[in-house]
């Protein structure tokens, strides 16, 4: 008969040790998954309650950010509102300031080129045309003695000018250049900086105000040509066209040009023909580009504006003092062989010529008496008397015109015998 039992542990024997090391570090194993387990369950209901509580936090927070942004909006609304007057008084003066610069850019640079010729150097044409973001312009003059000097001196002013042609003219030169104005080297007025796109920002802005273009831009347009005078070719179609004679007397109105909002100048074109006039060529088309307020420059400050007629003026003044002996004579013979018109005034009823001077290298002058109220005037080609036009002056007399009127005014003979 066989009986099993338990063997004690003694010196030989180990296996009791042994089975009592196992079932301890397995008790130990147990223990350590069962915290792990509950950590990890702790963790969980932690987390859930945190999340339910960021939750009703982010919505109480998107509330409390959209009863503020009614605020706000409610409060700018009326703001706006209180201040509408004067964002359309604001914007009417940007929109006019734009037009004020566009109308006399083009004359600053004219004047500027005129300003520059010296006294034997005559402007024969002259051309300003757009192009895309810049401005070109191309002229030709003529000239006598050396060229040299006179050029450099241009590119210094503007220097991206190209010589185009250089070649005899009569006894003297003819160049013809041309050069690009660039949008960034116009006068910049304070620029707005725009304000950079941020997350989670308030863009709270008013609504866009019109920018109060005319009704009738063509209307406006042909208005504003009528102060050159008769000789007007105006063509309306899709764009603008006016075509005309200048004299010298008249070369300083090119500055401002016409403008209108809605409207850009495309062509601008300017030649002397031998009789001393300007023959003008102008060419508008409407303007669909809005461009933003911050991109608008300002209009020419009053000197600026003072300064570009006084050197269109200056150089009218020179061309018709060069000019003057041969018209002088011509002059004369239209007053001693030109018949009083059925349409004429006479002259004895409203003026009196009284005098008449001319010094060397300047304009011719005259002295006019009102037989109205007794004044004594000085005048000279291209002044207005009265609402009378002075367009010539000579020793026998003078020529006065309004509309189709004409007044000519003869020397008075204080003797009885007038020489011609």
């Amino acid at each position: 008969m066989l009986v099993w039992y338990q063997p004690k542990p003694n010196e030989v024997n180990f296996l009791p040790w042994i089975e009592h090391h196992l079932s301890r570090r397995r008790s130990k194993r147990l223990f350590l998954y069962g915290s792990v387990v509950t950590i990890i369950m702790l963790g969980l209901v932690a987390f859930g309650v945190l999340y339910v509580n960021l939750t009703h936090a982010q919505t109480d927070a998107q509330w409390h950010v959209s009863q503020g942004m009614n605020q706000l909006q409610a409060k700018q609304q009326g703001l706006w509102a209180d201040s509408l007057e004067q964002r359309h008084m604001k914007l009417g003066q940007v929109i006019k300031a734009q037009e004020q610069f566009q109308a006399w850019l083009p004359g600053q640079e004219l004047s500027q080129l005129l300003m520059m010729l010296q006294p034997d150097q005559q402007l024969n044409s002259w051309h300003w045309q757009p192009i895309d973001a810049v401005h070109q312009v191309a002229f030709a003059v003529t000239g006598h003695g050396q060229w040299q000097a006179w050029w450099q001196e241009a590119l210094i002013v503007w220097p991206s000018m190209q010589m185009e042609a250089l070649g005899a003219e009569g006894d003297g030169w003819r160049i013809e250049a041309r050069y690009l104005l660039s949008q960034t080297s116009l006068p910049l007025g304070d620029a707005v900086t725009m304000p950079t796109s941020q997350s989670f920002a308030l863009q709270l802005t008013p609504a866009p105000l019109s920018a109060g273009v005319e009704a009738e831009p063509i209307s406006s347009m042909t208005q504003k040509v009528a102060k050159y005078g008769q000789g007007l070719e105006i063509v309306r179609g899709q764009g603008f066209n006016v075509k005309m004679q200048l004299d010298s007397s008249q070369w300083a109105g090119l500055a401002p040009l016409p403008s209108a909002a809605g409207w850009k100048l495309n062509d601008l074109s300017i030649q002397q023909i031998p009789s001393g006039h300007w023959r003008v060529s102008m060419q508008w088309s409407p303007n669909n580009d809005n461009s933003p307020p911050y991109l608008l420059r300002p209009a020419p400050s009053v000197v600026a504006q003072a300064l570009t007629r006084d050197r269109i003026q200056h150089y009218a003044q020179a061309r018709y003092a060069k000019t003057l002996p041969t018209q002088a004579k011509a002059i004369q013979a239209e007053l001693a062989n030109t018949s009083p018109l059925h349409n004429e005034l006479q002259a004895e009823d409203i003026f009196q010529f009284v005098g008449y001077s001319q010094q060397q290298g300047q304009i011719a002058v005259a002295w006019v008496k009102s037989l109205v109220n007794g004044r004594l005037v000085r005048v000279k080609v291209g002044d207005l008397l009265e609402g009378w036009h002075v367009s010539a002056i000579g020793p026998q007399g003078i020529n006065l015109t309004m509309g189709q009127q004409l007044l000519m005014l003869e020397r008075l003979c204080l003797t009885g015998v007038c020489q011609k």
